[in-house]
């Protein structure tokens, strides 16, 4: 069974013998990621052998969350954790994923990316004006189209609000923010 993302890429990853490699020998092949974890190296040596360790030497379609080497294991818990995103959270989740990424929670990160990302905006004052206006209440948002709601220093309201728990990260054209738990 092969996981392709819903952004269309499939994470693929080129595994290894790591004795035929000590041997000074390349001996491997590209698999589908989220099967990486079923390969043997009667596979990768296409019969018998007593060669026992592989590795996931090179991969592509990570979205950038697996950065060098890892395990077969590894690739494929990684390429389950990704199956889940969207075209339009690929980009964002990476960003997240360098930040707040911990390890030892891979299982939930999309659904903790979810949970903590605020959208893509031209910048953090534009963030805090459209976040003043889904906050308040509807009898409010009228009087925010007058003075002195309009007159109001969003960069300034933005360095609030970022000081109290917001986080931005630089994003092409803007920034991603996250509200992180």
């Amino acid at each position: 069974m092969s996981t392709t993302l819903s952004t269309g890429i499939q994470p693929s990853v080129w595994i290894g013998c790591l004795a035929c490699y000590n041997a000074g020998r390349l001996v491997g092949d590209w698999y589908d990621a989220d099967t990486a974890d079923l390969v043997t190296p009667e596979d990768l040596h296409g019969r018998e052998t007593n060669h026992e360790e592989l590795w996931v030497m090179d991969h592509e379609g990570f979205c950038g969350v697996l950065e060098g080497e890892c395990s077969p294991s590894e690739a494929a818990e990684l390429a389950e954790v990704l199956a889940d995103l969207s075209e339009d959270e690929a980009a964002p989740f990476s960003a997240w994923v360098e930040v707040y990424g911990e390890q030892s929670e891979r299982a939930h990160w999309v659904e903790r990316f979810r949970e903590e990302f605020r959208g893509f905006h031209k910048n953090e004052g534009h963030f805090a004006q459209e976040w003043a206006e889904d906050t308040s209440q509807p009898e409010d948002q009228a009087r925010m189209q007058v003075w002195p709601f309009n007159a109001i220093d969003w960069d300034y309201a933005a360095q609030e609000l970022f000081s109290g728990g917001f986080h931005s990260e630089d994003a092409p054209g803007g920034v991603y923010v996250f509200c992180p738990r």
